[in-house]
């Protein structure tokens, strides 16, 4: 990957020189930025570092819009520091509209690169799977993983030692968990996905050996947060939050994440404020009650607050504790029903992510009432209230609307993840991802 990124960058380079420069070009001319060239050359690849463009399994298709994010943070970040290299070190100063046409070049074959790397990759390489472990888990997780073409897994067979394994189409069983050292030789395994929640010592020997011969193992939770971006909640328990969470440095992120919602939500506050008196005169016209709504919801830390919204359903449509929403639900009006399908009922949020009582990406708050039966039902649910809550969320842009115990359960799996793997990165994906929903008026928010 790094060595098509190099090979972009020269070719981006040379065009931008015959494009962008003003005198005749010659042979030597090149050479003469050949100290610019390196500086551009290191910099772009020490921030891809830096950022995990790299961070990429060899047989999984990270998601194009991903790694087009990072190439992009990494160009803006390293046009930046070149920059200021260039600067104090006026030996290697590059022409302005060469260096812009330089960065805009190399962002266009980076991608392109990349884009024919993941379908050639898809096309010509098969990964060799065996699951080893639980019959239950195995047999699901590999219809996961056949659903899933583009990621080229081949499932080899499960190993159990469950008395009632038995082999399925396109799952064979292949014997016990202590013949994992021999199948994995002879069937010409990649990886071990390990499906059993506790591994004793002797398992843990033989996962060992298949180490040793290069043979990548890894465990249902890592492989099914790879997969489908959600955390198994089945498969979890007060270690893997110790683990995997709290050693988990956000702090850095979290100052940049602030910084970013004071300014969006400053300036959603002064375009939206216009437009609320015709939203309230339409509310007022359609239906009696009042133009606001507003609710108790759950924050960071279990913390109660009140969210706002402008009113889309009849007065006192919760009255009886009822906060799930149904498709045709009487108690929403005409307006409401338009105000919601274009999101605008969501404006007066703005105030509370200024408030700093919500952010813009972040798990959805609950209302009060669904989050103790939710406490209740689900293991694990209020571990969501870790982190700020937000306008719009992971889940919110995976998942449909719900409104049922089981598309709350589902919904946490995506919120974990989420707070697992918060960074810059991600909310942008999930910002774009809200924005096209917002667009085309499809999908619940």
């Amino acid at each position: 990957m790094a060595a098509c990124d190099v090979a972009a960058l020269l070719i981006a380079f040379a065009f931008a020189l015959a494009a962008g420069h003003r005198r005749d070009l010659s042979a030597g001319l090149y050479w003469n930025y050949g100290w610019s060239v390196l500086v551009l050359v290191v910099t772009v690849l020490g921030y891809f570092v830096v950022i995990d463009a790299y961070a990429l399994r060899g047989h999984t298709a990270q998601r194009f819009l991903q790694q087009t994010l990072l190439v992009f943070l990494g160009l803006v970040f390293s046009g930046i520091t070149s920059t200021l290299i260039f600067f104090f070190l006026r030996a290697l100063v590059v022409p302005r509209g060469v260096f812009l046409l330089f960065l805009a070049g190399s962002f266009v074959l980076i991608s392109l690169f990349r884009f024919i790397n993941i379908k050639l990759f898809s096309a010509f390489t098969a990964w060799r799977v065996l699951f080893v472990g639980d019959m239950k888990a195995s047999m699901e997780m590999a219809q996961v993983i056949s659903g899933k073409e583009y990621l080229r897994y081949h499932i080899a067979g499960y190993l159990s030692d469950d008395k009632v394994a038995v082999s399925r189409p396109g799952m064979p069983f292949l014997g016990r968990v202590s013949a994992v050292s021999r199948v994995v030789e002879n069937e010409d395994i990649d990886q071990v996905i390990v499906t059993i929640r506790k591994i004793d010592k002797e398992l843990i020997k033989l996962l060992l050996e298949c180490m040793q011969r290069k043979v990548e193992v890894s465990d249902l939770k890592k492989v099914t947060e790879e997969i489908t971006g959600k955390v198994p909640i089945e498969y979890l328990d007060e270690y893997w939050f110790i683990m995997e969470l709290l050693i988990l440095n956000k702090k850095y992120f979290w100052y940049a994440k602030r910084t970013i919602d004071l300014i969006i939500s400053a300036i959603g506050i002064a375009v939206t404020l216009p437009l609320l008196p015709l939203a309230a005169l339409a509310i007022k016209l359609d239906s009696p009650g009042p133009v606001f709504y507003s609710q108790t919801r759950v924050g960071r830390g279990g913390k109660p607050f009140r969210v706002w919204k402008l009113r889309t359903m009849v007065r006192d449509a919760d009255k009886n504790n009822v906060h799930w929403t149904t498709a045709n639900d009487s108690r929403v009006t005409r307006m409401g029903s338009f105000l919601r399908k274009v999101r605008v009922d969501e404006f007066p949020q703005f105030l509370n992510i200024l408030k700093g009582e919500m952010t813009l990406i972040g798990p959805r708050p609950e209302a009060a009432s669904l989050v103790e039966l939710y406490t209740r039902e689900i293991p694990f649910y209020a571990e969501r209230h870790m982190v700020t809550p937000g306008a719009t969320g992971w889940a919110q842009i995976n998942y449909r609307y719900g409104n049922s115990i089981e598309d709350a359960r589902e919904k946490l799996k995506y919120d974990l993840y989420y707070i697992k793997h918060r960074n810059l990165v991600l909310d942008l994906v999930i910002l774009l991802k809200t924005i096209r929903t917002v667009a085309t008026g499809r999908g619940a928010i």
